[in-house]
């Protein structure tokens, strides 16, 4: 079957008649049939909410601390300032040109040479 045949097949259909009664009741009998509207529902405080807040703010606060307290950058920093210490404490303990101060993989040195 075609959409042709389809097509006059539904047409050769008698459409059922309908008394005036029927169609002056017909919006009233739709209304009645339309789903009722729920009732408002109040909502339920959770108790689980503020449980999650506090635990996600502990948690936040304990990062920040880590990240405060054991900093990279701070670190490097500390470590900057013992090796210029420790070269200042170098170059104070030098001669009048008897030794020269070396910087090698092991750290600083002297190296021990004759007075020009």
């Amino acid at each position: 079957m075609n959409d042709h045949d389809l097509t006059a097949r539904l047409k050769s259909v008698p459409v059922p008649e309908r008394s005036e009664e029927y169609w002056n009741d017909f919006p009233a009998r739709v209304r009645r049939q339309l789903p009722r509207r729920p009732t408002a529902v109040a909502p339920r405080r959770s108790w689980r909410a503020p449980l999650v807040w506090s635990g996600d703010f502990a948690l936040v606060a304990a990062l920040v601390f880590i990240c405060l307290q054991y900093h990279p950058v701070q670190a490097a920093a500390a470590a900057i300032t013992r090796q210029d210490r420790c070269f200042h404490e170098q170059l104070a303990r030098l001669d009048a040109g008897l030794h020269r101060l070396i910087l090698n993989t092991d750290g600083m040195g002297y190296l021990l040479a004759e007075a020009n």
